[in-house]
C-alpha cells in the first residue's frame, strides 16, 4: 500500500488545483452575477493553467520524467492496433453511454467550451496530454517502479481517472477508456500513443456537439442506427473488435531495441 502514497498524492494536488481554478471562477460568476457559461474563455484559461500547474508540481517531486515523450520507443508498425483498439472501445462506450442515460452535469459547459478557441485547445489539446502525464506516466509507471503488479497498477489508474471526472456521464466511459489507454502505455512506454488517442477522442466529441447543437431535437444514435436492439448488438460487435485489437497489439508490439533484454531489464529502462 506505501507505493500507492505518492501516487495518491499527485491525484489530489490534480484534483485540488482543479477544484481551485473552478471555485475562484464561481465566485467571479456570483460577484459579477452571471452565469460559467458564459465565461467559456475564463473556463478554458483556468483548466490550462491549473493543468500547467500540476505538470510543474509532479514533475518538481518526481512522479513525471521525460522519457516518456521519446517517440523512438514506440513500435509505430504496432500502434494503428492500439488505436483502432482505442477507436472500437470509445464508439462502444458511447452507444453504451446512452443507453444507460446517466446526468450530464457539464453539458452546458462543454458546448460552450467547444465553440471558444481557448475552450478547444483547453479541452482537446491541453487536457488530455495533462491527464495521460498524471494518470497514466504519473501513476502506473510509479507503481510498476515499486513493483506493483501491472494490472493493478491500470486498474487503479484507470478507476482514479473515472472518478476525478466529478461527472457521472463521463465517469464509466472515463474508467473504461483509462484500462485501455494504460495498457497501451504499459506495452509502449510512452504517452505519445496514449495522448494522440486522448486528443482524437476529445477533438471527436466537441466535433460532435459543434455539429449537433442546434438541432430541434437532440441526436441519438440509437435511433440512427436502428432500434435498440440493432444497438446492443453493434456494442457486442465493437467490444469484441476492442478485444482482438488489443490483445493483438499486446501479443505483437515488440521494440527492437529490447529483443534481447530480459522482462525486468524493460520495466527497469521504462519506468
Amino acid at each position: 500500500m506505501k507505493a500507492y502514497l505518492k501516487p495518491t498524492l499527485g491525484i489530489i494536488i490534480f484534483l485540488v488545483l482543479q477544484l481551485v481554478a473552478g471555485t475562484a471562477l464561481t465566485i467571479y460568476c456570483n460577484a459579477t452575477e452571471s452565469k460559467l457559461e458564459d465565461h467559456a474563455t475564463l473556463l478554458a484559461l483556468a483548466l490550462i493553467v491549473s493543468g500547467l500547474l500540476t505538470v510543474a508540481i509532479l514533475w518538481s517531486i518526481r512522479l513525471i520524467k521525460s522519457k516518456t515523450f521519446n517517440p523512438l520507443r514506440i513500435d509505430w508498425k504496432r500502434a494503428p492496433l492500439g488505436i483502432a483498439a482505442a477507436i472500437s472501445g470509445i464508439l462502444a462506450m458511447d452507444l453504451i453511454s446512452e443507453q444507460i442515460n446517466l446526468p450530464d452535469l457539464m453539458k452546458i459547459e462543454f458546448r460552450e467550451l467547444a465553440t471558444n478557441p481557448w475552450g478547444i485547445l483547453a479541452v482537446a489539446v491541453v487536457g488530455p496530454i495533462v491527464e495521460e502525464l498524471v494518470f497514466r506516466e504519473g501513476i502506473i509507471r510509479y507503481l510498476l517502479r515499486h513493483g506493483e503488479h501491472r494490472k493493478y497498477a491500470v486498474l487503479f489508474s484507470a478507476v482514479m481517472f473515472g472518478l476525478i471526472h466529478l461527472n457521472p456521464a463521463q465517469i464509466p466511459f472515463a474508467v473504461v477508456m483509462g484500462i485501455i489507454l494504460g495498457v497501451i502505455y504499459v506495452k509502449s512506454g510512452s504517452i505519445i500513443l496514449t495522448s494522440l488517442i486522448h486528443i482524437l477522442n476529445n477533438s471527436a466529441a466537441l466535433a460532435e456537439m459543434r455539429l449537433t447543437d442546434g438541432m430541434p431535437e437532440e441526436f441519438k444514435y440509437t435511433e440512427a442506427l436502428g432500434g435498440t436492439l440493432l444497438v446492443w448488438l453493434y456494442i457486442i460487435a465493437l467490444c469484441i473488435l476492442c478485444y482482438i485489437f488489443l490483445k493483438a497489439f499486446c501479443t505483437k508490439y515488440r521494440k527492437k531495441s529490447d529483443k534481447k533484454k530480459s522482462q525486468a531489464e524493460k520495466t527497469k529502462e521504462y519506468y
